[in-house]
């Protein structure tokens, strides 16, 4: 089903007089249409503990099909917003999807209440570990952290998009927990040969291949050790954005929440929240450093306090320079070309080394989509809003100096 739609001036003339904005075209205007919204029953609730050690509940549903697909679970933020809803057991809910992709009970419906209704019992104890809940904040967390879910956390850094630790299976992971030879993932990096050569099926070959993955894990750029932190508010996109902005990870644990909001699209409550993470995340990050990983993002263009802020001394390209500076770009479709044995995040890494922003998504403020093949809606977006469109191997080209 659409999302939205587009209301466009189909002359050229008309499009020519009316001309473009400094973001988008003013003969194209984007309405996005209200969420649909479906009657279904609360059956249970779920509380599941994240790998930062966060307590969140889920919504079991009756089936429900919402825009085409089926709806068994939808998201209920937290213990705070169940009671600010009044929802109950047994209620009649309406659930839409966020955005579209992310199911979310809305309300109940109290008129369809039949007195069967039971309340929703909190838990007392963390779901996973039965330590104690640390209820300061909206969002519940266990006292233990991301200790907690030591095996998630550790797996999420270990993977292709963070630190790309070729080998290490969660299977993996758990025997070198099991075994106290790591408690999170900065211990990877001092364990020994000999330690790996205990554990049940792992011969010499196989630890070797290991150890050399570790090794060149350290190497990765500033984005994807910071990514590999699972600092909450952020992903793989602010990782980058925040690496780059920054350029160092003594200069991002230096700045205070103003500086943190000047990174593009950190808001107060985020930046808050990242530097109380931070704070708790210190001694883990300096277990990294000691350890030898990197702390630094290739080609990022300091912050304005850093004294190569203008470029001069730093080897780098001012950001005006930079082939899509100022640029939103959306890559859509499967890669070919020099592109093809890029991920997408590798796809995202590359536009923001050349001065872009990647975005997921086509609207008014993309500037170029990259069209890889069968780019399906997106391209047709794109094209109703006058967005450039370029192929995989033309954009290759554009960004030659960055591949």
């Amino acid at each position: 089903m659409p999302v939205g739609k587009v209301v466009k001036a189909d002359l050229a003339d008309d499009q020519n007089q009316a001309g473009f904005g400094s973001r988008a075209p003013r003969w194209a205007i984007a309405y996005k249409l209200p969420a649909v919204e479906e009657i279904t029953k609360l059956i249970a609730v779920e509380w599941n503990v994240g790998r930062t050690g966060i307590i969140a509940p889920r919504a079991e549903l009756k089936p429900v099909e919402i825009d085409g697909s089926v709806v068994t679970y939808a998201t209920l933020h937290n213990a705070a917003d169940i009671t600010r809803r009044g929802l109950r057991l047994g209620d009649s809910v309406t659930v839409y999807k966020a955005g579209n992709i992310i199911p979310r009970v809305q309300a109940p419906l109290v008129h369809l209440r039949t007195g069967a209704e039971q309340p929703i019992v909190f838990p007392q104890v963390c779901p996973n570990c039965g330590d104690a809940i640390d209820t300061s904040q909206e969002r519940w967390r266990c006292v233990r952290g991301r200790a907690c879910r030591a095996l998630a956390s550790i797996t999420y850094a270990a993977g292709r998009d963070q630190l790309d630790i070729e080998t290490l299976a969660a299977s993996r992971i758990q025997q070198l927990l099991d075994a106290g030879f790591i408690t999170d993932f900065a211990d990877l990096f001092t364990v020994t040969r000999e330690q790996l050569l205990t554990l049940e099926r792992m011969g010499a070959t196989s630890a070797d291949k290991l150890l050399a993955a570790i090794e060149t894990a350290k190497t990765r750029p500033l984005s994807r050790v910071f990514c590999a932190l699972g600092v909450r508010g952020t992903g793989r996109s602010m990782s980058r954005r925040i690496a780059r902005h920054f350029g160092s990870m003594e200069a991002i644990l230096a700045a205070d929440a103003d500086a943190v909001q000047a990174v593009d699209g950190m808001g107060v409550e985020k930046a808050k929240l990242m530097l109380e993470e931070l704070a708790e995340l210190r001694p883990l990050i300096g277990k990294l450093i000691a350890a030898g990983v990197n702390m630094t993002e290739p080609g990022a263009v300091a912050a304005p306090a850093d004294p190569v802020a203008d470029g001069e001394g730093s080897g780098e390209a001012p950001a005006a320079e930079l082939p899509l500076a100022g640029m939103a770009v959306v890559a859509t479709g499967a890669m070919t070309g020099p592109l093809e044995a890029l991920s997408r995040n590798q796809v995202n890494e590359l536009i923001e080394r050349a001065g872009g922003k990647a975005s997921s998504s086509v609207s008014a403020k993309t500037s170029l989509l990259v069209a890889g093949e069968k780019a399906g809606s997106k391209r047709a977006k794109a094209e109703g809003l006058g967005v450039r469109i370029v192929t995989c191997e033309e954009f290759a080209d554009l960004v030659a100096g960055f591949l």
